[in-house]
């Protein structure tokens, strides 16, 4: 029987219409994983397990880095009345090395994409400086003031039972942005004072330094599912629990024992959803990430624990290094934490329909501590190819990551290496908010605001006091020239004054740094991937001298060659050291009327207010979804 060519041609048409329909939907799939979670980032390539793969493969941000073009324009009408000033959301990493954010140095570790994403999209502060460890970090940033002009410049940071603080004479942040008329919020750690409740940021009975509204925990560290710190030994017990919420202990049936991150994440996305939307907002997250934290580890020494999730250290990037750097992976395993805070915060904002109008700031309080800097207590981290670690200051203790995002920016998606300090965000911020930088006082923070807004790379700052301490006797600074190159003071102290060199990342070799270059890479411009000492730097003989800008490693101390730079340098040193404030030894001294074992039900408390402890209001346990 002959064939029908009509049946013939219309089965044809038939299978090349279900081949087309096949095609639109492979390419719709293709199209949603490649922008899946962020976009323009492609998940898949920044989770791959290996390092092999991801030097075949890897599409870091910084390939897709932003033109400023794409990104909106300023509009300054915005500015006309109070209620439409910008929100501004503060994001305080806590001892963050330089090589452990993926847009820094491309670091295969640690993908990173959604911090990523914002710095790109945002303006990244390739020269921002903080102090050498957490109290005088978070001392500058809340007071825009060097904090040896304070008493609170010391690398011996406040302790557990350590009756001091930041002098209550000194008007903090958030009481300036509530002259502005701003709602302020607080969420994380504290650790500048908190002996007694007038040293909280949330005073219940007097008023506040200027937070409305606080859930947080006030010493260096804390457990991230039971919220204790201290040490178990030596004997007495000195361990606690310490998570307070506008004054009041919040006890563990409040809880239930979530995640920190995860617990202070939702809080925030709890204020978005609440809050009086008449009122532009200041909120403050200091996430206790990626730090460790204390607990006893079964021997006489105070131990460091590095508590995670396995959501997190599951990641192919942190489970594909070997089970040897189990410390490494942790660490890994809390930056992927980290990540994953700031873009739920992220996405919040996006939700509430308000990220347009929201400035978005995240830091470091300074550099990354390290396995050879404390190996009882570490965070693993790595400041490479910078100098050094946390409590010092060469650049791996001292240039921190940062980066500065908004919508309301004229001009995004750059790096700039004006010289920013961590005391310039408070009068920044107070102006992009609409308020007069001159009514801050005088404050040793300047404000960059104008050159954000034009994104000119060109600021206001020509030199930086890193620290003058005379307690771990240590000083340095740093000052532009004429000629635009940076030149550094080193001297005093440095960790045992006996290793100043630099340290590789864990898992990587000198053949394999296990990275990718991004436009904020540091360039040592020395030869091989390691960088090494060319000529001798022992500050505590005699003051070393570094020319920032060619050689930002520090590999080249240029003391004998340039005296004339040294002695320069010397001189501004002493101008300073003229405003630094003393500080009273004895406050540094554990008082044992603290101790939360033996006099306080196992809570760390104000123990030296009149009132050491309140009644806790009754409260609904916490449940997650609560937050959303």
């Amino acid at each position: 029987m002959a064939s029908n060519p009509h049946l013939g041609n219309k089965t044809a048409c038939i299978l090349l219409i279900l081949i087309l329909i096949a095609v639109v939907i492979i390419l719709n799939v293709v199209i949603i994983f490649a922008n899946y979670s962020v976009p323009g980032v492609q998940e898949q390539n920044v989770t791959l397990p290996t390092a092999a793969h991801h030097n075949a493969s890897l599409n870091v941000a910084a390939a897709k880095y932003p033109t400023p073009t794409e990104i909106p324009r300023f509009d300054e009408t915005r500015y006309s009345g109070a209620a439409e000033r910008p929100n501004i959301v503060f994001i305080l990493a806590d001892d963050l090395g330089h090589n452990d954010i993926g847009y820094a140095e491309g670091s295969h570790q640690v993908p990173t994409p959604h911090i990523d994403k914002l710095a790109y999209e945002g303006i990244i502060l390739n020269r921002h400086y903080a102090f050498v460890a957490c109290t005088p970090s978070r001392s500058s940033l809340m007071t825009g003031r060097y904090t040896f002009q304070l008493g609170m410049q010391s690398a011996i940071v406040i302790s557990h039972g350590q009756p001091w603080g930041v002098p209550l004479k000194w008007k903090l942040m958030p009481a300036f942005f509530k002259d502005l008329n701003y709602t302020t919020q607080f969420y994380g750690k504290v650790h500048i004072g908190c002996h007694t409740r007038a040293f909280h940021f949330t005073h219940v009975s007097q008023g506040s330094r200027g937070f409305e509204n606080c859930f947080y925990y006030n010493n260096n560290d804390a457990s991230l599912f039971n919220y204790s710190t201290g040490w178990i030994t030596p004997v007495p017990n000195r361990s606690g629990r310490d998570l307070y919420e506008n004054g009041f202990q919040v006890p563990e049936n409040c809880t239930n024992n979530v995640y920190l991150p995860h617990l202070l994440t939702a809080k925030f996305e709890q204020f978005l959803r609440d809050r009086d939307t008449t009122k532009p907002f200041y909120v403050q997250m200091n996430t206790p990430l990626p730090k460790s934290a204390t607990e006893w580890d079964g021997t006489t020494r105070q131990g460091a624990a590095m508590f995670t999730m396995p959501e997190y250290s599951l990641r192919p990037a942190v489970a594909s290094l070997p089970r040897k750097f189990e410390g490494r992976k942790k660490e890994l395993a809390l930056i992927q934490a980290l990540d994953d805070q700031v873009h739920h915060m992220t996405i919040a904002l996006e939700r509430k329909g308000i990220l347009n109008n929201t400035i978005l700031v995240f830091a470091s309080d300074n550099g990354a501590q390290s396995l050879v800097s404390d190996p009882d207590r570490t965070n693993y981290g790595s400041n490479f190819p910078l100098r050094l670690f946390k409590r010092t200051v060469f650049e791996g203790g001292v240039r921190t990551l940062a980066f500065i995002y908004s919508p309301l920016l004229k001009r995004s998606g750059v790096m700039t290496n004006q010289l920013f300090h961590i005391s310039d965000w408070l009068p920044t911020l107070y102006e992009a908010a609409g308020g007069r930088v001159q009514d801050l006082g005088d404050i040793s923070g300047v404000s960059h605001w104008q050159s954000f807004l034009k994104g000119s790379g060109v600021g206001p700052r020509k030199e930086v006091a890193l620290n003058i301490d005379e307690i771990a006797k240590q000083f340095a600074l740093i000052k532009e020239y004429p000629d635009k190159t940076l030149y550094k003071l080193i001297g005093g102290n440095v960790f045992n004054n006996s290793y100043t060199g630099w340290e590789l990342t864990l898992g990587t070799t000198p053949s394999n740094l296990m990275r990718r270059r991004t436009p904020a890479s540091v360039d040592c411009n020395t030869q091989g991937n390691v960088p090494s000492a060319a000529n001798l730097c022992e500050p505590w003989l005699a003051d070393c001298v570094f020319d920032l800008s060619n050689d930002p490693c520090e590999t080249t101390n240029l003391a004998l060659q340039r005296p004339d730079i040294l002695r320069d340098l010397q001189s501004l040193m002493t101008d300073y050291r003229a405003t630094a404030l003393p500080y009273n030894l004895t406050d540094y001294v554990y008082d044992e009327r603290s101790n939360p074992t033996l006099h306080w039900d196992g809570w760390w408390v104000p123990w030296l207010d009149p009132v050491p402890v309140l009644q806790s209001p009754p409260c609904v346990p916490f449940n997650p979804s609560s937050a959303s």
